[in-house]
């Protein structure tokens, strides 16, 4: 799974001694607080779309970003979005955030139409199951984007267009 991408071991606790600017100095997740463990208490998730997706907006000039995994770097956007999960779970697994987050346009290509948008989305989900499985990274949340393409910006089912309803 390392695409190289962060050429660095798991992140750990190493106390607030630590002169090491890759270690937890404060987080501890298995210190015990209030009869739990600290990783218990604070269920870190690491944001897909912040992390991997999102373009660097810029109200001044659009996207900032240029990202391997992005589509217009690659021909084969499926390619590019599962390039974009193999650095993603790298990073998860780096960071050692037990859980992730993600919306279902962060994983998959925008498809031509409903049913290619399915299909993506079918295939990126066996892909990104094979990669929790493999790391042990768990799903904090996964939901529809209803806000980001244009087609939604009467809402989603309130939109009065029977194919952006539908």
């Amino acid at each position: 799974m390392t695409t190289g991408f962060f050429p660095i071991q798991r992140i750990s606790y190493e106390g607030e001694g630590s002169s090491n600017p890759l270690a937890f100095r404060h987080y501890n997740p298995d210190e015990i607080v209030l009869g739990k463990r600290m990783e218990e208490h604070l269920r870190f998730s690491c944001a897909y779309w912040h992390s991997f997706a999102w373009l660097g907006g810029d109200p001044f000039g659009g996207q900032t970003f240029d990202r391997p995994w992005f589509p217009d770097r690659m021909s084969d956007e499926m390619a590019a979005a599962k390039l974009k999960a193999d650095v993603a779970f790298e990073m998860f697994t780096a960071l050692g955030v037990p859980y992730f987050c993600f919306h279902d346009g962060d994983i998959r290509p925008e498809g031509s139409n409903f049913s290619e948008n399915t299909r993506n989305l079918e295939e990126m989900i066996d892909v990104i199951e094979a990669k929790m499985s493999e790391t042990g990274v768990k799903l904090l949340w996964g939901t529809a984007n209803l806000f980001s393409h244009r087609r939604y910006m009467a809402g989603a089912t309130t939109n009065p267009d029977p194919d952006v309803f539908a």
